[in-house]
């Protein structure tokens, strides 16, 4: 029974559920799950636990639960199944959560005015980046690195899942994202604010590290095997690309945007000669 009601409660991702912070995703894994709870950045709804694990691990996870004021209850492997969709990964425990820091476009455009119109800003952006592992490497080195905003559109880009969620160790919950419809549009939007935009090509003449990021900036990542899409080429300012010795052609996108998202928040510094 406790399994219905937990399924039931969890909302299809649909455009208008994904606004002003108001998405609900099924997250799963022992690291996740505590993450969540601990984080400003989520509301935990509910926790449950496998009854086959470790009795410490139960009891310490119980013990959180009750820190925060979260129901936890204790289900079957099978339910567990049912509920998570990904037993192999899953380590017999999951959380329904709600992501706080998910904002619309013309908020993040909205902090670009007024007393706001002094702060720097800079977004990542993704275009087609599919692989789960890829997206919550990417959501955890931007995070990491301070971007202000995940640039995230609902067309041609797959919603936040548990992998993602595990592949960014938690970071998850304390990344600006940033939702859009569509990236081309978007990117013509924040072009009205005064942002400039950078897409990633590998066969760009200038290098990411000659650029001296303007005031407010969007950079684009493609995905590896399409690389930026037409009409996102067509959309963005200039393009860039990423030095490599001789013999290798590229980079894994989420290498990539690590590189970018440091590079962007000012921390990296070249060292320049007289």
């Amino acid at each position: 029974m406790f399994l219905g009601r937990l399924i039931a409660h969890v909302p299809r991702m649909t455009k208008a559920g994904l606004r002003r912070g108001t998405s609900e995703i099924v997250v799963f894994g022992r690291h996740p799950v505590e993450a969540a709870l601990r984080s400003a950045g989520a509301e935990v709804a509910s926790v449950v636990g496998i009854r086959s694990r470790a009795a410490a691990e139960r009891e310490a996870l119980r013990r959180l639960c009750i820190a925060r004021d979260v129901p936890y209850e204790e289900i079957s492997r099978l339910a567990m199944d049912a509920f998570t969709g990904a037993p192999r990964h899953d380590q017999g425990v999951a959380a329904r959560v709600r992501l706080l820091r998910v904002m619309e476009l013309d908020a993040l455009i909205a902090e670009t005015k007024g007393r706001g119109a002094r702060r720097p800003i800079r977004v990542l952006a993704l275009d087609g980046v599919t692989n789960s592992q890829n997206v919550g490497m990417i959501v955890r080195s931007a995070v990491a690195a301070g971007v202000d905003g995940l640039l995230w559109p609902m067309k041609g880009q797959p919603w936040v899942n548990g992998l993602v969620v595990r592949a960014a160790a938690g970071a998850i919950f304390e990344c600006p994202i940033v939702v859009c419809d569509a990236l081309a549009p978007g990117l013509s939007l924040l072009a009205g604010a005064g942002f400039a935009s950078f897409g990633l090509d590998a066969g760009a003449t200038q290098s990411l590290f000659d650029l001296e990021p303007p005031h407010r900036a969007v950079f684009v990542l493609g995905s590896e095997s399409a690389g930026l899409s037409p009409e996102v080429a067509a959309a963005i300012d200039e393009r860039l690309s990423i030095p490599m010795a001789a013999g290798v052609e590229s980079l894994n996108v989420a290498v990539a945007a690590a590189l970018v998202a440091y590079h962007a928040c000012g921390r990296l510094r070249r060292t320049r000669a007289d």
